[in-house]
């Protein structure tokens, strides 16, 4: 029977794997299908989302595995506590390819000259040109850059500033361990009626408690190095703005 359990355990992981993949190639289909509208494109993104999809589905698939192997017979309770790994696993690695997603298009922009036609960069001096011949007056023409310069931004900035919106629901997903683990000894606690019980019952609650502060360590270690990711980014794409914002006046001074 265990070697039965250890089949559908392998299976199941290899399963969760080529699903994982699965997914976040659709999940790429559609940013590629956002980049073309400004003629973009990054080649590596659909291997990115093989690697992660399928180093997330394994991560799920293992979880799973490692709790069904070694105890199937436990409470609703205590599966919801480790469901909660799954969900940190899964919202982690979505936030992960997004931002290594926004990372390309920041290196490209960063590194990128006026030749290079596949970048935000070569659009947005190709759209100051058209301002510049439809419009004497300066104001006109900085009003209607800024514009540009607010839209092209936007098409790194706003997943960024979405995937740093929902990274908040990290912490609460190692919450949501911490309250079953808690419940858990609670219940544990409940049990405690003679005194042969109670050393069986301290080893359930001391199960309890480790699942309490476990989901909420991998929650906050998950979280916390993807903020400071985040955080560089935006510093990143200030530079892109105030390096788009200089190459006008340069190119006023033409």
């Amino acid at each position: 029977m265990n070697y039965l359990i250890v089949l559908v355990a392998i299976f199941g992981v290899i399963a969760c794997a080529l699903t994982g993949v699965f997914w976040y190639l659709q999940v790429v289909k559609q940013m590629i299908a956002r980049d073309e509208i400004y003629g973009l494109a990054i080649a590596r993104l659909k291997h990115v989302a093989v690697l992660v999809g399928a180093l997330a589905g394994s991560g799920v698939g293992a979880v799973c595995a490692f709790y069904l192997i070694e105890n199937q017979s436990v409470s609703f309770v205590a599966w919801l506590g480790r469901i909660s790994y799954v969900f940190i696993i899964c919202a982690a690695s979505s936030h992960i390819l997004v931002l290594v997603h926004a990372w390309f298009h920041i290196r490209r922009e960063l590194s990128s000259s006026e030749s290079l036609s596949n970048s935000l960069g070569n659009v947005r001096l190709n759209k100051l040109k058209q301002i510049e011949a439809k419009h004497r007056h300066y104001i006109d023409i900085r009003t209607r850059d800024d514009e540009v310069v607010d839209e092209l931004i936007g098409v790194i900035s706003e997943p960024i500033f979405n995937a740093r919106r929902d990274m908040m629901r990290l912490p609460l997903y190692g919450y949501l361990g911490t309250v079953c683990g808690i419940l858990l000894m609670a219940q544990e606690l409940g049990r405690i009626d003679e005194a042969s019980q109670t050393f069986k019952v301290l080893s359930s609650m001391a199960t309890g408690l480790v699942l309490a502060f476990k989901t909420t360590l991998v929650a906050l270690l998950a979280y916390l190095p993807l903020r400071k990711i985040i955080d560089l980014l935006i510093n990143r794409l200030v530079e892109i703005e105030k390096l788009w914002r200089n190459q006008r006046e340069e190119f006023d001074r033409r």
